[in-house]
C-alpha cells in the first residue's frame, strides 16, 4: 500500500467509525471482523422473536463472542444495566462455546471509569472468562491487518499519487459545484496561509500528508476560480467553508473529526471514486492555504 493510500484510509476509518451509530455500526464492525477472519468470525442474525441470544458475532478459532453496543450518545447507567443483562444472557445460552466476551462500543474517546469498573469485576467474578473492551484502536488494527484490496472492498477506492497528478479542470467542477450548493453569509477575501498553520491547529501526520498531497493540485483550483465568470465565485466558496468549519469547531470536535466531515461536505453525495476523492483534497487544501479553514498560528499563539 502506498503512504498516501495509507493516510487516506486512516481518515476514512476515522470518519466511519464516528458516523456510525447504532445497527450500521454493527453491521461496520460485522463487515470489519468478515473480512479480517474470512470464514473464522460468524455474524449472528437477529431471529424470530428469539433475536441474537445476546451474540453479535463468533470467532470460533478464539472461542470468542462478541456484543456490540453503539447508542447516538452513551449513557453511564444505561451501558452498565446493558453490560450486565448482555453478559448474563451469554451465559446462559453460550457459555459452553466461549472463553472470550468481548463489549464492543463507540465511545471514540474511552470508557467512563464506571464502565471499565463493571467489565473488570464481571472478568473477577466469573474468572477464568476474560472480558476485554472493544473500541476505536482495537478495530483499528484489525482494519490495518487487511490488504489493499480487502481495505477498498471495506472503505472504497483511495486516490493515488498517480490519480491526483492526472485530474484536471473537470474533475473540480462537481465537486464545487456541490460546495456552491451551500449559500455562505459572507463574502471574504481569500487570504494567504499563516506559517506554521498545521503544527498549530494538532492536526495528525494523515491529514498534514493529505493536505500536502492535496497542495499538488492547488495551483489548478486557483486556475479554476480565475476562469470562472464570477469573480467572487472562489470567496463566495472560501466563506461556504469556513461557515461549515465554524459550525463543527462548535461541536467541539478534534482538528481530525473536523478534517473527515470537511471531506464530506465537500464531496456531498458524489461518487467517491478516485478522481474525486482527488479533487476533494485538492479543494480543501487549497482553501486550507489560501483562507481560514482552521486556526492562523498567530491566533493560537495568543490564546
Amino acid at each position: 500500500m502506498y503512504d498516501i493510500q495509507r493516510y487516506f484510509y486512516e481518515l476514512k476509518f476515522l470518519s466511519e467509525y464516528l458516523k456510525k451509530r447504532s445497527t450500521e455500526f454493527q453491521s461496520f464492525f460485522e463487515e470489519i471482523m468478515e473480512k479480517a477472519y474470512p470464514g473464522d468470525f460468524q455474524r449472528v442474525r437477529p431471529w424470530g422473536n428469539i433475536g441474537d441470544r445476546k451474540n453479535d458475532g463468533y470467532l470460533k478459532s478464539r472461542r470468542c463472542l462478541y456484543q456490540v453496543y453503539a447508542p447516538n450518545e452513551m449513557r453511564i447507567a444505561k451501558a452498565l444495566e446493558k453490560i450486565e443483562e448482555d453478559f448474563k444472557g451469554a451465559l446462559l445460552y453460550w457459555e459452553a462455546h466461549f472463553d472470550i466476551w468481548v463489549f464492543v462500543h463507540n465511545s471514540y474517546h474511552g470508557l467512563a471509569p464506571d464502565i471499565l469498573n463493571k467489565l473488570l469485576i464481571l472478568e473477577e467474578k466469573y474468572s477464568p472468562i476474560k472480558i476485554e473492551p472493544c473500541g476505536f484502536e482495537e478495530l483499528r488494527r484489525e482494519v490495518f491487518r487487511m490488504n489493499i484490496d480487502t481495505l477498498s472492498s471495506l472503505l472504497g477506492p483511495a486516490p493515488s499519487a498517480k490519480d491526483m497528478l492526472s485530474i484536471g479542470i473537470e474533475d473540480l467542477r462537481p465537486v464545487i459545484a456541490n460546495i456552491a450548493g451551500h449559500k455562505p453569509d459572507l463574502v471574504q477575501k481569500i487570504q494567504p496561509v499563516p506559517p506554521g498553520k498545521i503544527e498549530a491547529n494538532g492536526l495528525s501526520n494523515s491529514v498534514e500528508e493529505l493536505l500536502k498531497f492535496g497542495m499538488r493540485k492547488a495551483p489548478l483550483v486557483q486556475r479554476f476560480f480565475d476562469r470562472w465568470h464570477d469573480p467572487t465565485f472562489g470567496a463566495s466558496i472560501a466563506q461556504s467553508f469556513q461557515d461549515e468549519y465554524n459550525r463543527l469547531k462548535e461541536q467541539r470536535l478534534t482538528p481530525d473529526e473536523i478534517f473527515c466531515e470537511l471531506q464530506r461536505f465537500a464531496g456531498g453525495d458524489l461518487v467517491p471514486d478516485p478522481a474525486t476523492q482527488s479533487s476533494v483534497l485538492a479543494v480543501i487544501a487549497y482553501l486550507f492555504e489560501r483562507c481560514h479553514i482552521y486556526e492562523a498560528s498567530r491566533v493560537l499563539t495568543e490564546e
